[in-house]
């Protein structure tokens, strides 16, 4: 009830209609171009949840935002397969993942904004 109340997805109403054909559909590739992380500030979320999302991103084909704080240059370079432990989780990394955020923000040349991180 409370989803019901006070969700968008409770507000929506579903009607039975004719499926469309898949080739009237955008194919998924695409669409994740489009989809990407707000801005989060290294040091506003942990290092571990900063590159957590960069990774996923960038398998997906997202894109991740470094935020105002810019990036270490430790995550420039593609990481080898093996796994990361992030405190209680291990992540099982890929040969050719990169925690590199695609999108850059630059505030006030501040907070890590070097040359190479541009």
């Amino acid at each position: 009830k409370i989803t019901e109340e006070t969700e968008i997805r409770g507000q929506l109403e579903f009607c039975e209609c004719e499926p469309i054909s898949l080739d009237e559909v955008e194919p998924a590739a695409e669409i994740v171009k489009r989809i990407c992380t707000g801005a989060a500030s290294y040091g506003s979320i942990s290092g571990e949840a900063h590159r957590a999302m960069a990774i996923a991103m960038n398998r997906t084909g997202g894109r991740s935002n470094t935020g105002e704080g810019g990036e270490q240059s430790s995550r420039f370079a593609p990481l080898k397969a093996g796994t990361a432990n992030a405190g209680a989780v291990d992540w099982e990394i890929f040969d050719g993942d990169s925690e590199r955020s695609k999108i850059k923000q630059v505030a006030s040349g501040r907070f890590g904004v070097t040359a190479e991180y541009l």
